[in-house]
């Protein structure tokens, strides 16, 4: 199980580091994906800035808890996706986004549940601490 949870938090950084990389390089069509669109030098720094943040953090958190076999640092993609998934859901009540934003949503709520089930599965700091044999992945 616990392969099968590092292989999905692979895939979020899979996913989501890419995009990071689109908002570093590419800032003006990576947004337009996204439906958005920088008025000005200020918003080309908001969207290279904040958006590579965003997904940056949300992929190389997963990335490292699969890699270091880790589940203490996923509550930072877990806040980021809950919040994320909250303020998707304000403006499809408050905007009427909804029907568009669904695909988003969806995705964002799959991300979260994989994040989730890493939280839960993977071994905590602590317990690597004292089992040396779980970084090993030796433990019975």
């Amino acid at each position: 199980m616990i392969t099968i949870v590092r292989i999905g938090l692979l895939a979020v950084g899979g996913l989501t580091m890419p995009l990071a990389l689109g908002f570093l390089l590419f800032p003006a069509r990576a947004a337009a994906r996204l439906g958005l669109e920088a008025l000005g030098p200020l918003g080309m720094s908001t969207l290279r800035g904040d958006f590579l943040g965003i997904f940056a953090i949300l992929g190389g958190t997963a990335v490292y808890a699969a890699i270091r076999n880790r589940s203490d640092v996923l509550i930072v993609p877990i806040i980021m996706l809950a919040v994320i998934i909250a303020g998707r859901l304000v403006s499809a009540v408050l905007d009427g986004s909804g029907t568009a934003a669904l695909p988003l949503i969806a995705v964002e709520i799959l991300m979260l549940a994989v994040v989730l089930l890493g939280y839960r599965t993977l071994p905590s700091a602590q317990a690597l601490k004292a089992s040396p044999a779980i970084v090993r992945n030796t433990a019975p």
